[in-house]
């Protein structure tokens, strides 16, 4: 019997990083990751499960991810959780079941998936009580469009944990020991990409931003905002130099129609 492990996501699927793809630049996506006391406590992946979770051994999933998914993404990961001085986990679990199977993930040379099987929960109240001792800023994605959310996102919410916002894309240094930077893609659905500013929504989405805005500090990397819209094939993109109380401030911004969207991002990661 063949057995899957699906990454499932709430993030929209956008147009621009398949573009980015199809142009030779791969941004790495993280899952999720936690902020308590203004530093970042931990990267998380996760990924559903279509049999029973004790009945993958370690080496079954390691190979599954070999076989699957894409390495460099992984060492990706664990180079950014090496930067960033915290562990990087995995999460399986399974659609309508109060499950979850934690391990803690390390990539070894060359790039051989490591795991250690660290801990199972019974149920989504204590795996929200471990979660919840890694994370202080809750961001609540108010906005989500009705079917986006698995089971996993829904029972973490009704325990008052949601999942840790994740992270849209960063690019590691060639020798990934730094991280050059880092990226968020907001979709405007409302207003053209040209006159859309997510700091006219700034104060209801402060807890959207603060996490970025960490993340920034503690790898001392670049931090972009990238407005998209699903109806126009040009975005914009802004320098965040600093994220406030009250906005973003930007060093520069901007507006890229698509034959200037991969010389743009080549300049950037250059």
């Amino acid at each position: 019997m063949t057995r899957n492990l699906e990454r499932q996501t709430i993030e929209v699927d956008s147009w621009v990083t398949r573009f980015l793809h199809e142009g030779g630049i791969d941004l790495y996506p993280v899952e999720g990751y936690s902020v308590r006391g203004n530093r970042v406590t931990a990267l998380f992946e996760r990924r559903a499960s279509d049999t029973e979770l004790m009945g993958w051994t370690n080496d079954e999933i390691k190979g599954w991810l070999h076989a699957n998914e894409d390495k460099e993404s992984w060492r990706a990961r664990y180079a950014l959780s090496s930067c960033l001085g915290v562990p990087l986990y995995l999460v399986l679990w399974m659609e309508d079941k109060e499950a979850f199977r934690k391990f803690r993930m390390v990539v070894s040379s060359p790039y051989g998936i490591m795991l250690a099987d660290e801990e199972v929960f019974d149920s989504c109240r204590s795996f929200a009580r471990w979660l919840a001792k890694l994370k202080d800023i809750q961001v609540t994605k108010a906005f989500i469009e009705p079917g986006r959310m698995s089971s996993i996102d829904v029972c973490l919410r009704e325990n008052d944990v949601p999942w840790p916002g994740n992270l849209d894309g960063f690019y590691p240094s060639p020798t990934e020991k730094s991280v050059k930077a880092i990226f968020e893609f907001s979709r405007t659905k409302k207003y053209p990409v040209e006159t859309h500013d997510v700091n006219n929504y700034f104060r209801q989405d402060i807890n959207r931003w603060r996490p970025p805005g960490i993340l920034k500090e503690q790898l001392d990397a670049s931090l972009y905002v990238v407005i998209w819209s699903s109806s126009e094939r040009l975005i914009k993109v802004s320098e965040v130099s600093s994220v406030g109380s009250t906005s973003l401030a930007y060093a520069s911004t901007e507006l890229l129609t698509e034959e200037k969207i991969i010389p743009c991002f080549r300049r950037i990661l250059a």
